[in-house]
């Protein structure tokens, strides 16, 4: 049952919140108000779809794609219970809830130092993301500001592997010709977007090619009968073919 959930204005403001883009950013309040008491919630992104975007056209693999930037962010935290995935809203905390109703399993808060604010308490939140690039060149650019992309970019490896892990894209195909692929194609178009952006696209591109790569069917080989000689022009001097 979908409940009544409070915003403070400091979520605005997160660096955290920020660094997301605006489709993420409502999938994240979306979640609050279909999350239980306790701020947990099947990962199930045709549900999440469904609830959160019922009119929109927008596909289940998209919503999966705003779950890993939310994940890559440490907005959410996926865990497991009885074989089923499920995530965890971080700083669930600041939900004031009289008599809370909790209906998933229960998430294992981690220790202190690991855990993460998402803005609702505190403008800081104490990450320390290392930016897209490493390399020749000097990176500069803000983590949560936009940026043209550039031939010497490297995804951050640590958002990198959590897209991966939560779109099931392998990690290994992430080589450096496809990546470099992916850079040269979006060098020339100019548009500029945050790291975590330019990730979610990275990942989007390298699962197409596998989705792709797996349609293609390999030519049948010919069985029976003698091979194939295309030098012989008997059939001319036999009036046609039969």
């Amino acid at each position: 049952m979908a409940r009544i959930r409070t915003i403070k204005p400091e979520f605005w403001t997160s660096e955290q919140v920020m660094e997301c883009s605006a489709m993420a950013r409502l999938l994240f309040i979306g979640i609050w108000n279909f999350c239980d008491d306790a701020g947990n919630h099947p990962m199930s992104p045709k549900t999440i779809k469904a609830l959160v975007f019922p009119g929109d056209d927008i596909t289940a693999q998209a919503v999966d794609g705003l779950l890993a930037e939310l994940v890559a962010n440490r907005l959410i935290t996926p865990y497991e219970a009885a074989s089923k995935q499920y995530l965890h809203v971080n700083g669930w905390h600041h939900q004031k809830i009289d008599r809370p109703t909790v209906k998933h399993p229960d998430f294992v808060e981690p220790s202190p130092t690991d855990r993460i604010d998402t803005g609702e308490g505190s403008s800081s939140d104490g990450r320390a993301l290392t930016p897209g690039k490493e390399g020749k060149g000097s990176n500069t650019h803000s983590p949560r500001e936009p940026f043209a992309m550039f031939l010497e970019w490297v995804p951050d490896q640590g958002q990198l592997e959590a897209y991966a892990k939560r779109s099931g894209v392998p990690i290994a195909e992430f080589s450096e010709k496809a990546t470099a692929q992916f850079v040269v194609h979006h060098d020339a178009k100019g548009l500029a977007k945050t790291e975590s952006q330019w990730i979610a696209e990275l990942v989007g591109w390298i699962k197409r090619d596998l989705a792709n790569a797996a349609k293609v069917v390999p030519l049948r080989t010919a069985t029976g009968g003698p091979p194939l000689d295309d030098e012989d022009t008997a059939w001319i001097e036999s009036g046609g073919v039969q």
